[in-house]
C-alpha cells in the first residue's frame, strides 16, 4: 500500500502584465499603454547606435532592453513582437551646446544637454596682470 504525499497548496498566481512605455518613461495616450517589445527595445539601439555612437548606459535602450527582456522571459510578448511606436534620436548642436534628444511614438524620453565649451585652467589663464 502506497501512501501518498500531501500536497502543499499551489499559490494563486495574479495575471501579470507586461511592462508598457508608461511604466518607465513618462509618456500618455495610447503609447503609455503598449508593452516594450524585444523589437522595439532593438531599434531604439540600433537608433542611439548610429546617432550617439554607442547605446548610452542608463539610457532609453538600455531601460527599454532590460523590460522587453523581463517581457520576454515572463512569456508576455515574443521574440519578435514589435509594437511599433516609432524611435527618432536628434543630435544638434546649438550655441555652444550638445542637444541630444530621444523620442517614441513622438513623446520626448530622454534629453540631454552638454556644453561643447572646454574651460580653460586657471593657471593658464592669460589675464594674470602682466
Amino acid at each position: 500500500m502506497s501512501q501518498e504525499q500531501p500536497q502543499r497548496p499551489q499559490p494563486q498566481e495574479e495575471p501579470q502584465e507586461p511592462i508598457k512605455y508608461g511604466d518607465v518613461f513618462n509618456v500618455s495616450g495610447e503609447l503609455a499603454k503598449k508593452p516594450i517589445t524585444p523589437q522595439d527595445a532593438a531599434d531604439m539601439q540600433a537608433a542611439e547606435n548610429l546617432v550617439l555612437g554607442e547605446t548610452q548606459k542608463g539610457g532609453p535602450a538600455a531601460v527599454m532592453q532590460s523590460s522587453a527582456a523581463v517581457n520576454n522571459n515572463r512569456g508576455l510578448v515574443g521574440l519578435y513582437d514589435f509594437s511599433d511606436p516609432g524611435i527618432a534620436i536628434s543630435d544638434t548642436e546649438y550655441a555652444g551646446h550638445r542637444i541630444v534628444t530621444e523620442s517614441v511614438g513622438g513623446e520626448a524620453t530622454f534629453i540631454n544637454l552638454t556644453s561643447n565649451q572646454v574651460a580653460e585652467p586657471a593657471n593658464l589663464r592669460r589675464d594674470n596682470g602682466i
